[in-house]
């Protein structure tokens, strides 16, 4: 621009009325969009962290549409909002998936830690140095044919073991060999009855 004839520069580089467009806008939206879908995707089949993929799909579907709107003001991060919505439909879907995988984690750990009605009976413990030998019998007093996991403790050592299909009713022996540490006093042993191990992972016994 001039003044009095003479050429002035604007420093700025811009002239009144017009806007410098040497920045960009960005798409925080459409880039939280991403995150959330790919997050999402990858917890939502997982048993019980459903819950987590199920908000994460949702938040990418949501940030996703926003993005995409926005995505047409300042001209980037189109694409990431398109993927943030496609991934997070997909953690929707994976989500049934978790949902049902949760259902049946939680069925095996309540039949572990809940055998139903049964009654165990040690009938003889004898000591041999460090090794105990416990013999009883248990017999499943529900309406149905059940699967017991049994722990078997002489001082601080535990032997476990299984016993598999008891008709409802029936009685069934059992022996367990305990090797303890140090040579006990006293064969006192205790059991604790358990319903099948989830899957067939050993696990700890769960108080009631």
């Amino acid at each position: 621009m001039s003044d009095g004839g003479q050429r002035l520069i604007d420093p700025l580089g811009t002239l009144p009325g017009y806007q410098n467009s040497g920045g960009s806008a960005s798409n925080g939206l459409a880039t939280a969009a991403l995150t959330c879908g790919i997050i999402g995707t990858l917890i939502a089949w997982m048993p019980f962290a459903v819950v987590i993929g199920i908000v994460l799909g949702v938040l990418a579907l949501v940030f996703g549409i926003k993005g995409l709107r926005r995505s047409a003001t300042v001209g980037r991060g189109r694409g990431a909002a398109i993927a943030g919505i496609v991934t997070g439909s997909l953690a929707l879907l994976l989500a049934i998936v978790g949902v049902i995988l949760s259902v049946v984690v939680f069925r095996a750990v309540a039949d572990f830690a809940e055998p139903g009605p049964y009654d165990t009976d040690v009938v003889g413990c004898t000591l041999d140095g460090r090794l105990a030998t416990v013999d009883g019998t248990l017999t499943n007093e529900s309406r149905i044919v059940r699967d017991y996991s049994l722990f078997v403790t002489v001082g601080k050592d535990v032997d476990v073991f299984t016993i598999d299909g008891v008709a409802p009713g029936d009685t069934v022996e059992w022996s367990a060999t305990v090797r303890t540490r140090a040579v006990p006093d006293e064969c006192t042993p205790s059991v604790v009855v358990q319903g099948p191990f989830p899957f067939g992972i050993e696990m700890d016994p769960i108080e009631s």
